[in-house]
């Protein structure tokens, strides 16, 4: 799965680009529109999103298109710069990010009449942006006055997003309130990949603990898009797999809505998540902090896959953690600059044995030693 696309329909999501597509709609209502740059960002938006339904769109161009006859492209005519001159439209909306550098390109080359308007697919409005820096203040006054730390405080606000100073907030919460329980903390494991089974250790340690409550395993498939079915063979061959160590497990996907509502029904205080980038919406870290403490592990770092770790989508998972475990200093340093997660306190290293020590670091950090 390519984890570009993935971040652009992440980004989409985060966006309410529906909302969008309804105010574009009004304010275009009757214009005939050109979306200029084919690349993955418009792949995202046309798979995931019946933009015909919202726009009229005459066709799609992009400065590496030379072919003289127009051509079909996911149920769009795709025409060279060139011979947007010849056609009638109104607007040109451009998908790519750096928005001035293509308007400069159609103007200078003169590509497009004078008359015609260039502007951004995604138009924030002003009132939600200030509304977005409101609600990053009030997340940065929130944590000072639970955390009672300044300096924390103003490097969150400097070094974190909106999100992920709220995760912030809800772990401290988390916190207090399982320091204070005296009831076993309800633990869940969810695993994507059958083929890296080292956590199976860290899962045995805990349900041996008495400090632990362990739910059976829940396994999930590593499909993340609304439109993409699971692969029921595949589902099954983990099943059995897991079956071959002992261990309870469970199928979680709801077939019907993709959501993992075994996960929610189970009200985990902790929750294991075995690869980041398998994480649906429905329980991400940033959902599941409100109730719970998030963490994975990254048992072997130099043999992970840095292109995906360095993706913006894998970089979104794994910043509203509230740990993910290493083994050295090294690896800490390698993930944290891949993950641009440095100044947010969410990588531990872990010397020695990490599944062991992973357990000994929980049961201080919540009052069980």
């Amino acid at each position: 799965m390519n984890e570009e696309y993935l971040s652009y329909v992440d980004y989409l999501k985060s966006l309410n680009f529906e909302k969008k597509l309804e105010i574009l709609k009004e304010k275009y209502a009757d214009k005939k529109i050109i979306l200029f740059g084919m690349g993955v960002f418009l792949d995202a938006v046309i798979d995931n999103y019946d933009i015909k339904k919202y726009l009229n769109i005459v066709g799609i161009s992009d400065k590496r298109i030379t072919e003289d006859k127009s051509y079909d492209y996911k149920g769009f005519n795709v025409y060279k710069p060139l011979a947007l001159r010849a056609l009638n439209f109104n607007v040109i909306l451009d998908t790519g990010i750096l928005f001035e550098d293509t308007k400069k390109y159609l103007k200078s080359n003169y590509y497009v009449k004078k008359n015609v308007k260039i502007e951004k697919l995604i138009q924030i409005p002003l009132n939600e942006t200030l509304n977005n820096i409101n609600e990053k203040f009030k997340n940065f006054f929130e944590y000072f006055i639970t955390s009672k730390n300044i300096f924390l405080s103003i490097k969150y606000l400097f070094f974190c997003k909106t999100n992920e100073i709220k995760a912030k907030n809800n772990y401290i919460k988390n916190l207090k309130r399982i320091r204070k329980s005296d009831k076993q903390i309800r633990t869940a494991f969810i695993c994507s990949d059958v083929k890296n089974t080292e956590f199976i250790g860290l899962y045995n340690i805990l349900y041996f603990d008495k400090d632990f409550k362990l739910f059976p395993i829940i396994i999930v498939p590593n499909t993340l898009l609304e439109n993409e079915p699971v692969d029921e063979e595949k589902m099954k061959k983990n099943l059995e797999f897991f079956n071959g160590f002992n261990l309870k497990i469970i199928d979680g996907i709801d077939r019907k809505t993709g959501e993992l509502a075994c996960l929610h029904a189970f009200k985990p205080d902790l929750i294991f998540y075995q690869k980041p980038i398998n994480i649906k919406d429905d329980f991400n870290a940033y959902k599941m902090s409100e109730n719970a403490l998030t963490f994975t592990i990254e048992y072997f770092i130099k043999d992970a896959d840095f292109t995906s770790m360095g993706s913006k989508y894998f970089r979104k998972q794994v910043s509203g953690m509230w740990k993910v475990f290493v083994n050295n200093d090294e690896d800490k340093n390698l993930y944290s600059e891949y993950t641009d997660i440095e100044n947010k306190d969410i990588v531990k290293v872990i010397n020695k044995n990490l599944n062991s020590g992973i357990a000994k670091f929980i049961k201080k950090c919540l009052n069980r030693n």
